[in-house]
């Protein structure tokens, strides 16, 4: 599924004027219905693991 324009300008929109602790909570929110959403524990288990790569290349 591509991100489109207006999608990503919604996701962006949502974090605007908030402060870390809210950032955070609004992402746990977020990462909380998506899982509801995606029944594949296997897929969950792949993108956990994308996500583990990408931060620990981004730290190098």
């Amino acid at each position: 599924m591509a991100l489109n324009d207006d999608l990503y300008s919604r996701l962006v929109s949502l974090y605007q004027d908030l402060d870390d602790q809210q950032i955070h909570q609004l992402n746990a929110r977020i990462i909380l219905l998506l899982l509801k959403e995606v029944s594949d524990s296997l897929a969950v288990e792949t993108i956990i693991d994308q996500v583990e790569d990408d931060n620990k290349n981004f730290k190098k």
